[in-house]
């Protein structure tokens, strides 16, 4: 009775409270800082909690902030010996925005900290600064931020009424602790489920309804998809579609809040229940039913709103929605493509070379030779493939072309193209390694070829080429052997040209014979090596800034010394080049470890915008069409279509026409919100450009390779009515 009648009167000091008026310039939250205790005895807890009014229509967030959005956040500065717990957090609500669901509050919220008072602490008047820092939406998100004080005696301990009352109903939101509710998380063939068993759920459909998972981690689940429900009593199942962490499997276990509404006295009463849900586990019968194919009576509401024609819970992202043999061909024919894509520009040389130099060599030894590239590029694709699995199991930040993301990568590949660009002039000669791509030395041919089929993956593979994405989209969603299955696909696209030249040669009879000619190519072919290295180079200054730039390019007059001085003979030339080796070495190491500067340098172009989920939403609130860039530096079809078809004049007085609002997300280091962003659209990596309509809805995902014709019937289609 005393917790009903407190949460009546936070309720009525709430409603009071939600009247006030609220500018229409904002601020969109009124805040304060209230307590239970007006005195507190040393070596009491208490709690110190911020209380929000939020203006109608908008909302904050929770822990999980959902799709997007920010988590409320409380910096409280506490007397010395003084200590505080977390925030508790009331149940949350999903709010959908557009294609996307976030979590938290509206018209107003109490967040209690529990504050523990030293047993030795001195009586007298106390007060207590605190900093608070959320982000409040509508339509558009406002990020806003108070300086509060509050003021409290130590002594006798004394409640303060208004505020132990806000502080009980808070309480009395908030999840029950976790144990009443047995749960366990599983990996299905097509979806995510979860399986709950407990006496707060007797009754069954009856008693039960609205049930919804709200997982504490936002890479767990697609918020936006619909949870599909079964109720037995006693029993649940939610099918819902896996996020980023459960893609492949259910290897942890992962913590959350379940909601429902149960009938109390013929009227429905909001439930909420902590959950620790543990992997693989089924943990009621229902485990083995299907789901219902309509929502039973969970999901929320709101979200059931947003998406009711929503793809199932499946597997794959959403823009994936093909089979295996559909996936495998468009991998054979996005590999194939990749070849003519800027990608494989940096290693042209190599396989321009590799081709001139077959001729010439047995029949049979050329054929082994294109089976040991082909081995080389399909065991990379694999290798790489492996490692992006395992990352993004793991909950790392995977994308396609994240190797490339590691400033020490590409300062050792800068190197490489380097030393590879003074080989081909000659300047140094190592026999059985680099230079012997496709010679007629066999043993040193066939490792050559098969480094030439490592480094074409290595470097080619970050792009994105037209089929490609349809079936890395599929890959994400399934088991690794399936996966794996697809890399290879890919793999064998980018070599077979060079497999079906080596097998039948006398398509290379074009080529005029052997002779000087060959000498002369070589080194003309150096100069694209040294291109790529300048291009490397350029991708470590968006990296790690000036500093990394120095750093790398005295690495490379280092490298240039060392080969030089290999080139000489005699004892004193070989300890020169071995030191110089190290100091190379050491340099690549130094130019590696540079600080990761926080944000790539933005585009010149002030059209362009920096990129984030707010401010796209802000933009689309104003009526206007909206156009995502998602590039990296050392994305080459990225930077091929920024400096083409999207500055193409006609492409921007298109979009100037139209008042199109511009943004880039760089992708050039690591980041999260971008990983996640792309994974909701389907995307392994950059580049991706989405057209949003200016009348709302989902975004049109436009292909990897840009035309101008291509952008400017996207926008077209984006400002129609």
């Amino acid at each position: 009775m005393i917790r009903l009648l407190a949460a009546l009167a936070a309720l009525l000091v709430s409603a009071a409270a939600s009247a006030q008026e609220f500018s229409p310039d904002g601020p969109w939250v009124h805040p304060r800082l209230t307590a239970d205790r007006v005195s507190v005895a040393p070596g009491e807890t208490f709690h110190i909690a911020l209380h929000q009014d939020i203006a109608p229509g908008w909302h904050t967030y929770w822990r999980n902030p959902g799709d997007s959005g920010l988590p409320t956040e409380i910096d409280l500065t506490l007397p010395e010996g003084w200590t505080a717990g977390d925030i508790v957090w009331p149940a949350p609500k999903a709010y959908p925005l557009g294609p996307l669901t976030n979590y938290g509050y509206s018209n107003a919220v109490t967040l209690p900290v529990p504050v523990t008072v030293p047993a030795d602490a001195a009586p007298g008047r106390i007060e207590i600064p605190a900093y608070a820092s959320w982000l409040v939406c509508e339509d558009i998100c406002v990020p806003e931020d108070a300086q509060l004080t509050l003021i409290i005696d130590v002594g006798a301990s004394r409640p303060d009424r208004a505020g132990a009352n806000l502080i009980a109903a808070a309480f009395d939101a908030a999840p029950e602790p976790a144990g009443a509710i047995e749960a366990g998380l599983m990996r299905g063939p097509d979806s995510l489920i979860l399986t709950l068993a407990g006496a707060p759920l007797d009754g069954g459909a009856d008693a039960v309804s609205n049930l919804a998972f709200f997982p504490f981690n936002p890479s767990v689940i697609d918020h936006a998809a619909p949870q599909r429900v079964a109720l037995e009593t006693g029993e649940a199942r939610i099918d819902m579609r896996p996020g980023r962490l459960t893609r492949q499997s259910v290897d942890e276990a992962y913590g959350g809040v379940i909601t429902f509404d149960r009938l109390d006295g013929g009227e429905p009463v909001r439930m909420a229940y902590t959950i620790e849900a543990a992997p693989g586990a089924q943990v009621s019968d229902l485990a083995a039913a299907p789901a219902p194919s309509a929502p039973v009576s969970g999901t929320p509401d709101a979200i059931n709103d947003a998406a009711p024609d929503a793809d199932p819970a499946g597997a794959a992202p959403a823009s994936s929605g093909i089979g295996f043999l559909q996936a495998a061909l468009f991998a054979l024919i996005g590999g194939l493509i990749l070849n003519l894509m800027p990608c494989v520009f940096p290693i042209l040389s190599m396989k321009a070379l590799t081709l001139v130099e077959k001729r010439g060599i047995e029949r049979g030894e050329g054929r082994l030779l294109g089976l040991i590239f082909g081995a080389g590029v399909i065991l990379t694709f694999l290798a790489l493939g492996a490692v992006f699995l395992a990352v993004r199991a793991a909950g790392g930040d995977a994308a396609w072309g994240m190797q490339l993301q590691s400033s020490g990568v590409v300062a050792g590949l800068a190197l490489l193209m380097f030393l590879i660009g003074l080989n081909f002039l000659g300047v140094f000669e190592i026999g059985t390694s680099l230079q012997s791509v496709g010679s007629g030395v066999r043993d040193s041919g066939r490792r050559g070829a098969f480094f030439t089929g490592v480094l074409a993956v290595f470097v080619a593979a970050p792009c994105i080429a037209p089929f490609m994405a349809g079936a890395l989209a599929y890959a994400l969603g399934q088991p690794p052997h399936v996966a794996l299955a697809v890399f290879a696909f890919l793999g064998i696209g980018l070599a077979l040209p060079f497999v079906i030249v080596a097998f039948y040669p006398h398509l290379l009879a074009f080529l005029p014979k052997p002779g000087a000619w060959m000498v002369r190519l070589r080194q003309v072919l150096a100069f694209p090596m040294f291109g790529a290295a300048i291009w490397l180079v350029w991708v470590l200054a968006a990296q790690t800034g000036p500093n990394g730039v120095l750093w790398g390019l005295i690495m490379l007059l280092a490298a240039g010394f060392t080969a030089w001085a290999f080139s000489l003979h005699g004892t004193l030339s070989r300890v020169t080049a071995a030191a110089a080796a190290v100091l190379t070495a050491g340099l690549l190491y130094t130019a590696a470890t540079q600080p990761t500067v926080s944000q790539a340098p933005s585009s010149a172009d002030a059209r362009w915008a920096d990129w984030s989920p707010e401010a796209v939403d802000a933009a689309r609130s104003e009526g206007r069409a909206v156009f995502v860039d998602f590039t990296a530096a050392w994305c080459v079809t990225c930077q091929v279509n920024k400096a083409g078809a999207l500055s193409d004049r006609s492409v921007t007085e298109h979009f100037a026409t139209h008042d199109v609002a511009l943004f880039r997300a760089d992708f050039t280091n690591r980041d999260r919100r971008i990983a996640d962003t792309l994974a909701q659209h389907g995307a392994a990596g950059v580049p991706l450009y989405l057209m949003y309509p200016a009348s709302g809805g989902a975004p049109d995902i436009l292909p990897p390779l840009l035309t101008g014709t291509i952008v400017t019937r996207a926008v077209d289609r984006a400002v129609s009515p």
